[in-house]
């Protein structure tokens, strides 16, 4: 499968999701005892840039040709791009044999609502998939969109996913990280959750979700009733909780077991 990352320079949020795929060994440095837990994986053959000259948000773009190079074919684009620009889209992808647009927000003011659903036809029509997640790790396996799971499926982003192993069903052993959110977080909050008690976890997630930190906006968002950095960190604890399942504690008086106190998974 062959992805492409659609953006403007200076767009970093972008750039993280690019390359925490390229997996290059400099690309995380926030551990002072790094022992590279991403491991030595890469998708550099796989994935590639195509970065356009940053445009003001107001400004009007008759012609997009004027400002989109010639595309290179793949299957699946991620894009974030000027609204005029991004209304263009589809119809070039479509000349390129992509299958699937996936547009993340990970602020309120990346794709409004109209543009959302305008995108949706103009894919359908094109016989493409689009998707809209908010923020990018929200982005799930949906039934019956093969290639929206097959993206997933290989490039392993997305909605994370994680197993845990722990030998008395209190302190956490080890974690693997199945999925990955995209901007690679996932693999840092394994990192420090490893060797912790499984009903102090809610802190050290939390203050981890603001070490790596984070991509989301802080900016409220009226669809979500939240920001989107919180919706982030409900979706980090939401992963860690089910991969913690099978240590679901029957004693309803323990108090070393859940990942919110007493019991509570």
């Amino acid at each position: 499968m062959k992805a492409t990352f659609i953006y403007h320079k200076g767009n970093q949020r972008m750039e993280k999701f690019y390359k925490n795929l390229l997996n290059k060994p400099d690309f995380c440095k926030i551990c002072e005892d790094c022992y590279n837990c991403r491991g030595d994986w890469t998708y550099k053959d796989d994935v590639r840039a195509v970065v356009l000259e940053a445009v003001d948000e107001d400004e009007f773009i008759e012609d997009a040709s004027d400002y989109i190079p010639e595309l290179p074919e793949g299957d699946v684009a991620v894009a974030q791009l000027h609204e005029d620009l991004l209304y263009e889209l589809p119809n070039m992808l479509a000349k390129k044999n992509y299958k699937l647009l996936i547009v993340p927000s990970e602020t309120p003011s990346d794709l409004s609502i109209a543009m959302r659903n305008s995108l949706k036809e103009m894919c359908e029509k094109n016989g493409m998939d689009f998707e809209n997640p908010k923020p990018f790790c929200a982005l799930k396996k949906r039934h019956e969109r093969k290639v929206l799971n097959e993206f997933i499926n290989y490039f392993k982003i997305g909605f994370p996913q994680v197993e845990i192993k722990s030998s008395d069903g209190h302190k956490i052993d080890d974690v693997k990280v199945i999925i990955s959110a995209p901007c690679g977080e996932t693999y840092y909050i394994s990192k420090r959750i490893k060797g912790k008690i499984i009903n102090e976890l809610k802190d050290e997630i939390a203050n981890a979700h603001h070490n790596y930190p984070c991509l989301g906006s802080m900016e409220y968002d009226k669809e979500l009733e939240d920001t989107m950095l919180h919706e982030a960190g409900y979706i980090t604890l939401d992963a860690v909780k089910k991969a913690l399942l099978p240590y679901k504690c029957k004693n309803k008086f323990c108090g070393r077991c859940g990942i919110f106190g007493q019991n509570s998974l």
